[in-house]
């Protein structure tokens, strides 16, 4: 991976420090900065990077701001041990913090700023309840700051705190700073988006972990991607019997039951053979019953992912063990959840978190107008006439 730097650092500007590091060690540093999996691999190399470029005291990053306009409150705040504080600390700051009207103020999205940009006048500064508050006790004179917008609200902030003696940032670092933005930027936006998608994962399994249907999803690579506690206690029943499956830990012992990854390979290659010859793959559902019990059966549709064409397709099972049962003709709704579209399913998310229609616009991007319009489709689609039903039903 080769990054585009400038064949050299902006020069310096009269009576500035010159960057510790050249280049090459900044290449070095933005590689590693890339190279991050999560945020605490993504912090330690911030650290490193602007520690060698932009000599600082403190440092301190601000994650997923709620909402940059009224709140210092962030989904989560990274610092330095030297600026390490209770939440309440960052969360007051904001009542007499300057630095947010002046951003917003502003008639373009800046993104890197310096205190004294805001408050050009030191002695103004001195005397202003921010600088009593929160800069003063620290020991900090002079702030640069670094925004990350997420549509037209800042969503990120990182900002970087110096002393008296340290002097204020200089013209040479704050181009530096604007410099390696966009890549900062880059694995930010990557990362957050990645714990987002966790999150969401982890509540949709929350949500099927206590169903009283036993389900387990398979990858194009017949690996289990989530089962539920129902599944796994059919799982262990039908591997090995239901009196012995009493005696064992489901989760310790699970393994999808090879009849039922037997059956998804056989439907892996249809679909296979229907894609080479161009047709479509009749869809529908297949049943399979445990070769010594009957009663025991699992229902298996082939699914693939319409509104996100890159991904393989998978395998939804829905296990069951019950005499008498008739099979399915489609999955269950999880059955609930099968019946919306990605984006609603967000948005029923939400909802059982409590967001207002307002607050689901804002983390989304969307207008209040479309909000309303998806959560009457959602409503609609489960048979709901309100939030709440909405919340009981999908709990």
């Amino acid at each position: 991976m080769s990054l585009k730097l400038p064949a050299k650092l902006p020069p310096p500007v009269p009576g500035s420090a010159r960057l510790v590091s050249g280049p090459a060690r900044v290449e070095s540093l933005l590689l590693r900065l890339h190279a991050s999996n999560d945020i605490p691999q993504f912090w330690e190399a911030l650290q490193e990077l602007l520690r060698d470029t932009v000599p600082h005291d403190a440092l301190i990053a601000y994650l997923n701001f709620l909402d940059f306009a009224t709140s210092w409150q962030a989904t989560e705040i990274l610092a330095t041990p030297n600026a390490q504080r209770p939440t309440t600390w960052f969360q007051n700051r904001r009542q007499v913090d300057m630095t947010p009207r002046y951003v917003l103020a502003q008639p373009r999205k800046i993104k890197v700023y310096r205190l004294s940009d805001v408050v050009p006048d030191q002695s103004e500064l001195r005397r202003s309840a921010f600088y009593k508050e929160f800069l003063a006790p620290g020991g900090w004179m002079h702030l640069a700051v670094a925004l990350y917008w997420r549509g037209d609200q800042v969503g990120s902030q990182i900002a970087i705190r110096r002393t008296k003696e340290q002097g204020d940032f200089t013209t040479r670092e704050v181009k530096f700073l604007e410099m390696v933005h966009p890549h900062i930027e880059t694995v930010l936006h990557r990362l957050l988006a990645y714990e987002e998608e966790r999150a969401r994962r982890r509540w949709l399994e929350a949500l099927n972990h206590h169903l009283p249907y036993a389900l387990m999803f398979l990858n194009w690579e017949l690996k289990p991607l989530h089962v539920n506690q129902a599944g796994l206690e059919v799982c262990a029943q039908w591997n090995f019997g239901a009196e012995k499956a009493r005696a064992l830990q489901p989760r310790a012992v699970f393994a999808p039951p090879p009849e039922v990854v037997n059956a998804c390979a056989v439907l892996k290659n249809e679909w296979l053979s229907h894609q080479s010859a161009g047709t479509t793959h009749p869809g529908g559902v297949t049943r399979v019953v445990h070769p010594g019990q009957s009663a025991m059966a699992a229902s298996i549709r082939l699914h693939v992912e319409e509104h996100v064409r890159t991904a393989y397709p998978g395998f939804i099972v829905y296990l069951e063990n019950q005499a008498g049962v008739k099979p399915p003709e489609s999955l269950p709704a999880h059955s609930l959840l099968g019946k919306l579209t990605t984006a609603e399913r967000a948005i029923a998310r939400d909802v059982c978190e409590g967001l207002d229609n307002d607050e689901i616009a804002l983390r989304h991007r969307k207008s209040v107008k479309t909000v309303k319009g998806q959560l009457t489709s959602i409503f609609r689609k489960l048979g709901v006439t309100g939030r709440a039903q909405l919340i009981v039903r999908l709990r």
